[in-house]
């Protein structure tokens, strides 16, 4: 008798582990990195609750905070929630932070990407990429990196 009960017990388990496995192979993960394509300072952004840290003017893309969960195969309306902080750059004027939020579809992906390259653009606009790299490599959707307007007074 109790060998039948540790063989079902096993089974069980094993169908526990298959389910596990299952479920796990519909999601994949990926590191967060924002590019800031606007004059303001972005404070801090959050991905659907998921903190991703800040921006600097016409800045970003060189750092990561792990980590947001999607699906491997995209879908239509496939959406985040972003949050995001902005003021003004310049250091003389108080930080008085404003918030956002907005619902932005994340951008179709072929296959399962490393990093979600999360654009603040002008208006706030924002585009959401998953891709295996930053903004400029080859073959990237999106737009190039930020690049600081010459005359830009707060460098």
């Amino acid at each position: 008798m109790t060998l039948r009960l540790f063989k079902a017990l096993g089974l069980a388990a094993g169908l526990a582990l298959t389910g596990c496995s299952q479920a796990e192979e519909t999601t994949a993960t990926a590191r967060m990195s924002a590019y800031n394509h606007t004059a303001d300072y972005i404070h801090q952004y959050y991905i659907n609750g998921q903190w991703g840290g800040n921006s600097y003017a016409y800045g970003g893309g060189g750092s990561f905070v792990c980590c947001i969960i999607y699906p491997r195969q995209w879908h239509e309306g496939l959406s985040a929630t972003v949050r995001w902080t902005t003021s003004s750059s310049d250091p003389k004027v108080p930080a008085n932070p404003i918030w956002h939020e907005k619902v932005v579809p994340i951008e179709r992906y072929e296959a399962p990407g490393t990093r979600l390259n999360v654009h603040f653009l002008p208006n706030h606009e924002v585009r959401l990429i998953i891709w295996n790299g930053a903004s400029g490599t080859s073959g990237y959707p999106g737009p190039p990196p930020p690049e600081m307007p010459d005359d830009f007074p707060f460098r």
